[in-house]
């Protein structure tokens, strides 16, 4: 399968946003997709000369100039009055195979930031696949491709794989198990199921999934979206704790029948 046709990167100028769309530049330049940059507002009585048209004009030329820095060669800018989560899912339904790029700022804790609930809100109910920002990368050069052995998480894996092959990134098969011995055998099986050309990297390790692997340190780190959503949601699942508190730039892939 053919990577993502089209990057839609969601910014409102913070520090954080600025990552994501630098991130964006360089997922983009290197898959040669065009990019949306999507800036959103929603205007507020009580702070007169908030954030408004002319703001959400000025944010997204700003991320026009540094995109075109960074090599990308088409770009559309949607400026949108409303909700930023309704504004990126509409800029995504626009095409077949889209990626949704964003800062990470309110994964990890409470946040009433616009943008940072915009994050929290793609985490759990995101129809297309979301790369949340953490950290700027001149290039992605290592992409660790998570599995527990499970359906889902193959897809995940699958997702991850064409994005590394696209790049000329390194793809690095990853589990974590309760012995190496258990470790190994999910990535035997995985492999198998993968029917890559060639040999691929891996990595076994041993602990908690939810701990190591949101501890793990590559340029992207690639999962599964099982359990972001319902019950698993309120209980806790593997993927939300990674998603949250992920210290790398997280690939979070849906996984669901209808994303496929």
């Amino acid at each position: 399968m053919a990577s993502y046709s089209r990057i839609v990167v969601g910014t409102d100028g913070s520090d954080e946003a600025t990552d994501a769309v630098s991130v964006a530049g360089v997922v983009a330049a290197g898959l040669g997709a065009p990019v949306t940059v999507v800036t959103a507002w929603k205007p507020s009585v009580s702070v007169p000369g908030g954030r408004e048209q002319p703001w959400a004009d000025l944010t997204a030329e700003g991320a026009d100039v540094d995109l075109t820095a960074l090599g990308v060669t088409t770009i559309e800018k949607v400026p949108v009055k409303g909700s930023a989560f309704d504004a990126l899912v509409d800029a995504a339904a626009q095409t077949e195979r889209p990626l949704i790029v964003v800062g990470a700022a309110g994964l990890g804790h409470t946040s009433s930031r616009f943008w940072g609930s915009t994050s929290n809100e793609l985490s759990h109910h995101s129809p297309v696949d979301v790369l949340f920002v953490r950290k700027p990368v001149a290039a992605v050069q290592t992409i660790a491709l998570a599995t527990d052995g499970s359906d889902t998480s193959v897809r995940a894996v699958r997702a991850g794989y064409d994005l590394a092959a696209a790049l000329g990134a390194r793809p690095i098969l990853v589990t974590v198990g309760g012995d190496t011995a258990a470790a190994e055998e999910t990535l035997n099986a995985v492999e198998s199921r993968l029917g890559v050309t060639g040999s691929l990297e891996r990595l076994a390790l041993v602990g908690d999934p939810a701990d190591v692997l949101a501890a793990a340190e590559f340029d992207v780190v690639v999962i599964g979206n099982r359990g972001m959503a319902g019950f698993a949601r309120v209980l806790g699942s593997t993927a939300n704790t990674i998603t949250h508190r992920a210290t790398s730039n997280l690939l979070l892939v849906n996984t669901s029948p209808a994303a496929e």
